[in-house]
């Protein structure tokens, strides 16, 4: 008798992530959870480290393993990564049940046919001259059942579709590649949102940032074609959802900016907290949900560019406001939460110029070079990310 009454003691004490009710999805999903700190990237840092203490630099060693403990995105950007995901599951989970508190998955899909259609940094392996965008309905199919399993059910997820995809519809369609592949990102996209649709799953399409998107003209075109997106997932799956939007990914934007940049000078939307406040009133006129998570795993630094169109591996920059969903940061009942989008340390682009996807921004004025392919790793700059962090890193023995 005496072990059940303390069986019993110890149950009604215990973590709500032992019996956690289904959260709204229409609710926050940052909020009583823990975003997962993925093993993938915090393996990388280890070369990182190894430089740091090369160089008997131990403070910045230990600031630098501080970093594995941030919640990142992981990125599924092409068909062989999707087995990818269940390797995220499994991790989460393992933290899920050794922590007892409930892991937030974060994961980026990032791979429609003729992708970065503006640049050539990140072109990706779908081309709508070879069946792009029936591949890359095939590869959402192939997303949608790693997260539809028993083990992803235990789990939640914040998923990103599509960075700098959505935003071209708006301002590039003056370029070729982008008016011949608008019809694709559109449905494309739709059909991603219809078929991710789980309690577990909050959605947030890609806004680009407010240098982009946010000027006053492009405000209303914006949010309409993020609405007409939305309808067009709701005509394939009529109980379709999105969260909201995601801001300033792979960008060096800062939230709160300290000092307003010359370059923003005719711009109201200055800083992201600004181009929320710009974006908003037009999302809510257009119907679509004023939700959004900002990226600001490399905003650490101001003054660091001259222009806005500057996005590739931009020297001086440093790691960001860590994630938080604490409205005393947020400053903002529209921001869900500031996030690490991007993995800081993976190249923006390559600076070789006979490269077939070199992109001339990456040899700009202000970008590090030599730099490697997009998506590699890119130790020199993440040894700067860590020395430049702002507010600086907290050193960590493990």
């Amino acid at each position: 008798m005496k072990y059940l009454q303390y069986l019993a003691a110890i149950l009604a004490v215990a973590p709500s992530v032992l019996a956690a009710p289904k959260p709204e999805r229409d609710s926050n999903p940052y909020l009583g959870v823990q975003p997962y700190a993925n093993k993938g990237y915090a393996a990388k840092l280890e070369e990182t480290i190894k430089y740091f203490n090369k160089e008997k630099d131990y403070i910045n060693a230990a600031r630098t393993r501080s970093v594995q403990k941030v919640p990142t995105f992981g990125w599924v950007s092409s068909s062989a990564a999707v087995p990818d995901i269940k390797g995220l599951i499994d991790e989460a989970l393992a933290a899920q049940k050794r922590t007892r508190q409930k892991q937030l998955v974060q994961i980026v899909v990032y791979n429609l046919p003729d992708r970065d259609c503006s640049a050539k940094a990140s072109d990706g392996e779908f081309h709508l001259s070879d069946d792009g965008l029936n591949k890359y309905k095939g590869f959402i199919d192939g997303v949608a059942a790693q997260l539809s399993t028993k083990d992803a059910q235990k789990l939640q997820f914040s998923i990103i579709l599509e960075p700098d995809s959505l935003g071209n519809l708006v301002t590039n369609m003056n370029v070729e590649k982008c008016a011949n592949a608008a019809d694709a990102y559109r449905e494309g996209t739709s059909y991603a949102i219809a078929k991710l649709q789980q309690d577990n799953i909050a959605l947030y399409l890609d806004a680009a940032h407010g240098g982009w998107l946010g000027w006053n003209d492009n405000l209303a075109p914006s949010a309409k074609v993020f609405a007409e997106v939305l309808e067009g997932a709701k005509a394939v799956n009529p109980s379709a959802k999105v969260r909201g939007l995601a801001i300033n990914v792979s960008n060096y934007n800062q939230y709160i900016a300290p000092v307003r940049e010359n370059y923003t000078e005719w711009s109201n939307s200055w800083d992201e907290w600004h181009y929320v406040n710009s974006l908003t009133p037009h999302l809510e006129e257009a119907g679509y949900p004023a939700h959004f998570i900002v990226d600001q795993g490399r905003s650490g630094k101001a003054g660091i560019r001259t222009e806005w169109g500057q996005w590739c591996n931009i020297k001086n920059a440093g790691f960001g406001t860590r994630p938080t969903a604490d409205q005393k940061i947020l400053n903002n009942t529209n921001v869900d939460a500031i996030v690490w989008v991007k993995p800081g340390g993976e190249s923006d682009g390559t600076s070789d110029e006979t490269a077939v996807r070199f992109d001339a921004m990456c040899q700009s004025p202000v970008a590090h070079v030599p730099a490697p392919e997009a998506g590699d790793w890119f130790n020199d700059y993440v040894v700067n990310l860590v020395k430049n962090a702002e507010p600086a890193l907290r050193p960590s023995l493990f």
